[in-house]
């Protein structure tokens, strides 16, 4: 079904890969191998939720759409160079469909170079770190354009860029540890976190981003050169809530969603023992029987099939999966009264639907 969201969606996509196509920072990514893990996940179908978020949060301010493209492009670039090392962190095998960074270029180094087991996975994963490395550079070169082609003023820029290398990665990548600190969390002998810490480790990983998009568009359209314009809070306060529920969502679709959808297998998150809200409140809830059946599964990287819909049935049997629903939409709850000062346009029309099709999307 399209909806106006969806067309103006495809719509940023389109441009905003044209942007980085023309790019002049492709011709120092070399040699070929670290060109192409650099490339690697940016012309893969995906939404490009973060960087349409922050052109509609531009045009929620009175901002031009155009105006704001180098900042889209440069924020898709950050969200790619996170996905990266976190794919390398959860040693995943596939990301959009395809394989990862590290797959690829362990790969590239068993065909092209020549080399044995180990020492391709070495490389995979040397390549990985650089290719992220990269990227990020890219994306902080993305919203130098915003003052170098767009003649955006300065100080509007450097605020952004300072609030995303402090405040934005130092959040997520605290995010990025607490969810490795969780993973290894020893939860046979007794629930030893909380709901909050993985509430807290869904902010820090994914809300602050969105967040950040939310704040800079605003930004941008408004030629604030600081953070406390009424305005500017109000929509970062409303995306950073929407981001929340966005994790929520992306955490029940890892067990309900379609494989070919998502791209990825249905159940990663359980073969990883990922720490969510769906299994601390089916936990809570389970019996002793119902505990050691979760507990035999989880982190099991050879689950097969059959194991993980007996963890799903469990799942929606002891209230994780409706529980984990109620999160997602009290969040969005919490998020639409923040609009309510911004004027009525087209994009804060696009920005509330953004905020529904968090909590309703397939992917």
């Amino acid at each position: 079904m399209r909806t106006e969201l969806t067309v103006f969606l495809k719509e940023k996509e389109r441009e905003i890969l044209a942007f980085i196509k023309e790019s002049e920072v492709q011709k120092y990514i070399q040699p070929k191998d670290l060109h192409d893990a650099v490339m690697a996940y940016i012309f893969r179908p995906a939404k490009r939720l973060r960087p349409a978020v922050l052109i509609m949060a531009c045009g929620c301010l009175g901002g031009a759409e155009e105006l704001a493209i180098p900042a889209a492009a440069g924020i898709e670039l950050f969200h790619t160079w996170t996905l990266v090392h976190d794919d390398l962190i959860d040693n995943d095998d596939f990301r959009r469909g395809a394989p990862t960074v590290h797959r690829l270029m362990a790969e590239a180094g068993r065909t092209g170079l020549g080399l044995d087991e180990s020492p391709a996975q070495d490389y995979g994963r040397h390549l990985a770190i650089l290719a992220g490395d990269m990227q990020h550079a890219w994306a902080i070169n993305f919203f130098i354009d915003l003052a170098g082609k767009k003649k955006l003023d300065p100080w509007v820029v450097l605020k952004i860029i300072s609030w995303l290398e402090s405040y934005v990665i130092g959040n997520l990548l605290g995010g990025e540890a607490l969810d490795v600190q969780l993973g290894i969390a020893d939860i046979a002998g007794g629930l030893d976190f909380g709901e909050d810490d993985i509430i807290k480790m869904l902010w820090l990983k994914t809300g602050v981003l969105y967040e950040f998009a939310g704040m800079a568009g605003a930004m941008i359209g408004k030629g604030a050169t600081g953070f406390d314009d009424p305005e500017v809070e109000a929509v970062k306060r409303f995306t950073g809530y929407c981001g929340i529920a966005f994790q929520l969502q992306d955490d029940l679709l890892g067990v309900l969603g379609d494989e070919k959808i998502l791209g990825k297998p249905v159940g990663s998150d359980i073969r990883e023992g990922k720490k969510t809200t769906i299994l601390y409140e089916a936990l809570r809830n389970a019996d002793e029987d119902q505990r050691r059946t979760i507990l035999r599964i989880l982190g099991n990287k050879n689950a097969g099939a059959d194991e993980i819909k007996k963890i799903i049935a469990l799942f929606r049997e002891l209230n994780g999966i409706d529980h984990t629903k109620q999160l997602a939409a009290a969040y969005i709850n919490k998020a639409l009264p923040c609009l309510d000062p911004i004027p009525a346009s087209k994009y804060k029309d696009l920005l509330l639907q953004w905020a529904d099709y968090m909590i309703k999307r397939d992917l």
